[in-house]
């Protein structure tokens, strides 16, 4: 019992050391930015934004990424971005607190659906700091300047992209976020699939599950939906990782062409499934999009105008090499 009292003062003494030189590193960097030093993209920036995601290799982040360091020196801001492990969301929330305290220009952060998002948005006005949120359907409260995809749009379109090719006789699995939470059926992917089928009666879902968070959890959570289920003829997707690792397992189990995946987004390794046939469709969200309307809301904010309402990103669609859209 010494010895584990032992290693875990060890563990959370560390822990509080890493924060705390985390946390006077930020304002630290926050302080120079603000009186105009060197910054990132090589000239003086005026403003700071701190960037909190979740350290996912789903495409989807990297879109906003992309989005917000390319729009960053046309709003004269430098970013400073900081993840955080997907199994461990709350780490998001020292991460916001500490942005707080450095007092920086403006704070990106994705937020999942049920989130505190509202609570957020007052705390960090009252700190004198912009925050924007980010991330798929709007949390509870429809805090403005929030940016987002649509799930139910989403879900919408991959009930109909399968029931388009399977009919009546769709047996669909629904592999859904790892960033949500609560009742499976309450989430507006899930409740897009579902509206989109109702006109083929027969048509059904037969399992829906929460990706869970790591590189394997697409191969993890098809190969257990499909083992479960066998029924299953069509897998909806709700990121690229879980894609590619439904397109493994349905390789793996001999069943392509047996099984349609309906995917998200596009990577090299999608885009090789779609032109073998193993993926049949993917949607495509503009998170791209997402990260540079965030900085422009960031912007605007700071220049004095009104925040303006949640606003939702389009998608595309990805087809297999010369397939009919």
């Amino acid at each position: 019992m010494k010895t584990l009292a032992w290693f875990l003062a060890v563990v959370f003494g560390l822990a509080f050391l890493g924060a705390t030189l985390m946390n006077a590193d930020l304002i630290g960097r926050s302080r120079r930015a603000l009186a105009g030093g060197p910054r990132t993209y090589g000239s003086e920036a005026r403003y700071q934004i701190v960037v909190l995601l979740p350290d996912a290799s789903d495409s989807f982040f990297q879109g906003l990424l992309d989005g917000i360091s390319e729009s960053a020196p046309r709003a004269d801001a430098v970013v400073q971005v900081f993840r955080y492990p997907s199994a461990f969301p709350d780490q998001a929330e020292q991460y916001y607190d500490i942005a707080l305290r450095a007092r920086v220009d403006g704070l990106i952060m994705f937020t999942p659906r049920d989130d505190r998002t509202v609570e957020r948005a007052e705390k960090a006005r009252h700190a004198g700091v912009v925050f924007i949120p980010v991330g798929t359907d709007p949390p509870a409260g429809n805090p403005p300047s929030f940016i987002g995809t649509g799930q139910l749009r989403q879900g919408l379109e991959g009930g109909r992209r399968i029931c388009g090719r399977l009919g009546a006789a769709a047996r669909i699995g629904v592999i859904l976020p790892a960033t949500g939470a609560g009742d499976l059926t309450d989430e507006p992917l899930y409740k897009g699939v579902a509206a989109a089928i109702k006109v083929f009666p027969g048509a059904a879902i037969l399992a829906a599950a929460r990706a869970d968070p790591g590189v394997l959890s697409g191969v993890e959570t098809a190969s257990a939906m499909l083992r479960a289920h066998p029924g299953i003829n069509a897998l909806f997707c709700s990121s690229s990782q879980d894609t590619i690792g439904a397109a493994q397992v349905v390789v793996d189990l001999n069943r392509v062409g047996r099984v349609a995946i309906i995917g998200s987004d596009e990577t090299p390794e999608i885009r090789r499934y779609l032109d073998k046939g193993v993926v049949t469709a993917s949607i495509v969200r503009n998170s791209k999009w997402i990260g540079e309307e965030a900085v422009r809301a960031f912007y605007r904010i700071k220049e004095g105008h009104p925040a303006l309402q949640p606003r939702e990103a389009d998608f595309a669609i990805s087809l297999p090499e010369g397939g009919a859209r």
